[in-house]
């Protein structure tokens, strides 16, 4: 099994489309029906709907957080969104977690770009886009407060594995990231520093769990007029259609 669509409802396809493709270098995968874009077909694929009214509110305690794309070369990726004229952070590396920066896309959606490597370890990038050659559509960012209901949701009912825990407990919260692999780990321990350079290099998307510790907060679904993140789409073989699963359902802890 593998997450093979990122599904958002957007306001103007074709703006959107835009975005993604001149600036992050996705391709379009389909001539008819919904609008598919991405890096490699066989991978994860942004798919966007049409339906939304108005923006992405895109507040800190949104349910839904962002997309996350993994880059050989952060320093080249950024270097290429400021020549197209786009706002991005600058690149910092974030604990021993990973070296990143964050922009949004034209409705209002969090993207973060994420080297493969720590800071001061990028890899060679080949000719054409600058991001569209080195990067994968990696991880699909979601917001929980109680982790033992998520992990129903994730582990019982949708029988991914945890991959790997990273505690930021200091700063309020804690990140868990749930995939269908079976690969082996490079250290057992799950939250082993080890792991996570090897994880950002994985060809597959992976859901990742921002846990809220603190107490008291209350998470926000996206309105019905609004842009927003709609569901995953994943197959349990290649033989198999394409199952989607709501945010709605994804939340219903």
């Amino acid at each position: 099994m593998k997450i093979l669509r990122h599904r958002l409802t957007v306001t103007d396809r074709s703006r959107l489309l835009d975005f993604y493709s001149r600036v992050l270098g996705m391709r379009s995968f389909a001539s008819d029906g919904p609008v598919l874009l991405g890096y490699d077909p066989a991978q994860c694929l942004l798919e966007l709907a049409s339906g939304a009214a108005t923006a992405c509110r895109s507040e800190q305690q949104d349910f839904y957080w962002k997309i996350g794309i993994t880059v050989r070369n952060l320093d080249v990726a950024v270097a290429h969104v400021r020549q197209q004229g786009w706002s991005v952070s600058d690149p910092v590396q974030f604990r021993d977690i990973g070296y990143l920066c964050h922009l949004r896309d034209p409705d209002g959606f969090a993207v973060e770009l994420l080297q493969q490597g720590f800071e001061g370890r990028a890899k060679p990038v080949a000719m054409g886009h600058p991001i569209g050659v080195q990067a994968t559509l990696a991880h699909l960012t979601l917001r929980i407060t109680d982790l033992d209901a998520a992990r129903r949701v994730f582990e019982d009912r949708l029988g991914m594995r945890l991959m790997s825990v990273q505690l930021v407990q200091d700063l309020g919260f804690s990140l868990y990231f749930y995939g269908w692999s079976d690969e082996d780990l490079p250290h057992t321990n799950l939250q082993a520093v080890e792991n996570r350079e090897w994880l950002w290099t994985r060809p597959y998307a992976l859901v990742e769990l921002q846990h809220l510790e603190q107490s008291g907060i209350s998470l926000r679904m996206a309105e019905q007029d609004e842009a927003r993140f709609s569901g995953i789409g994943y197959e349990e073989n290649p033989d198999d259609v394409i199952r989607y699963v709501s945010e709605q359902s994804l939340a219903a802890w």
